[in-house]
């Protein structure tokens, strides 16, 4: 793999203030780091960018479930996909090493890694690109992935399934968990199962009317 460009420049974020940078390069959760950040949920010190020049090409954040807890996953890693491949890699290699020395605790534990993608990731050559680029970086700096997830999705406004009067089947369990919190007027209801469990996503399928992603979590080896 070739040494990622020296003018990079590699660092945390400075303050909220700097969320419009952190922001350059997109994903699904970007809406969620400024409320983060209000609540404690999250720390300018978590947030990283690789800069060249101005231009950010790689950024990572952890993010944890309550204010002055340690990182407990990180949830944000991104590159420039417009870079190829070798260089892509090399830069969030050093991004990811350079930050984590910085973020963690000498000897401690690194935290699981996740990430949403489209569940025909595998077929879309653009996204599988993306996907693969970073599942190389997680690989050069020792990590593994345990699983992948198929994530359904309930969204208020789609139809809710009718009590079938049975009880006690997989099927009419799902129909009513969603049932009940949709009728106390919740906007959205999640479901998530590993890829590999047919029977259970086949039963989220038939008993919801959904919204399909697929999650790829990794975990440090």
């Amino acid at each position: 793999m070739p040494p990622a460009p020296s003018r990079l420049t590699i660092r945390s974020q400075s303050g909220p203030g700097e969320l419009d940078l952190f922001r350059r390069l997109s994903y699904v959760l970007d809406h969620e780091p400024a409320d983060d950040l209000a609540t404690g949920r999250r720390v300018p010190e978590w947030m990283w960018v690789a800069l060249d020049g101005d231009r950010v090409v790689a950024r990572a954040a952890w993010w944890t479930n309550a204010p002055g807890g340690e990182p407990l996953v990180l949830d944000f890693f991104d590159l420039d996909d417009t870079l190829p491949v070798p260089e892509r890699v090399a830069i969030g290699v050093r991004l990811l090493e350079t930050a984590t020395t910085a973020v963690l605790p000498a000897g401690a534990e690194r935290p699981e890694y996740g990430r949403f993608v489209p569940p025909d990731w595998h077929e879309d050559p653009v996204v599988r690109d993306a996907v693969e680029a970073r599942i190389r970086v997680m690989e050069e700096t020792g990590a593994r992935m345990p699983v992948e997830r198929l994530r359904l999705e309930w969204r208020a406004g789609t139809p809710v399934p009718e009590d079938s009067g049975r009880h006690g089947y997989i099927d009419d369990l799902l129909a009513e968990g969603t049932r009940v919190p949709a009728a106390e007027g919740v906007d959205r209801i999640r479901a998530a199962t590993d890829l590999g469990n047919v029977p259970m996503a086949k039963s989220f399928e038939r008993a919801f009317t959904m919204v399909r992603d697929a999650e790829k979590s990794k975990a440090r080896g």
